[in-house]
């Protein structure tokens, strides 16, 4: 089956950066799962962006998956992609607040900010926690 789009795994990193991280895959010593998921978090950053990972994951295990990795996300993936903000909820939210740091240290709750949605629910979330926002201010 052919398309225009990129081939699923052809993740946009240079040759030294592939050579890190396959170093780091040969060398990983631990539970596999977490190099599974710092794996499918490169994937999911190269897709999303790094902002979108540091809404989903908390500060120590962004950082523990960069060190598994052996790379800075901000240095492989972009830092917003298209899907950024018609995809995430979370990052669509910060968006609509104009407060991504304040979101991303937990200064500011966002419930379901982990969901990865079509663009029509992402704005649905966006409006109900506005709006619930709003009747937090008024109490």
């Amino acid at each position: 089956m052919e398309t225009n789009q990129r081939k699923l795994f052809d993740l946009n990193l240079s040759e030294e950066q592939e050579q890190i991280i396959f170093k780091n895959i040969k060398e990983f010593r631990g539970v596999g799962t977490t190099l599974e998921s710092a794996l499918g978090a490169l994937i999911m950053g190269q897709y999303f962006g790094w902002r979108v990972l540091k809404i989903l994951h908390n500060p120590l295990t962004y950082r523990r998956y960069e060190k598994i990795l052996g790379l800075n996300f901000q240095d492989v993936c972009p830092e917003t992609t298209g899907y950024s903000e018609t995809k995430s909820v979370g990052y669509a939210i910060t968006q609509k607040i104009g407060s991504f740091w304040a979101v991303v240290m937990g200064k500011r709750k966002v419930e379901d900010k982990g969901l990865i949605e079509n663009q029509g629910e992402v704005e649905k979330h966006v409006t109900k926690h506005i709006a619930d926002n709003a009747e937090e201010v008024k109490k």
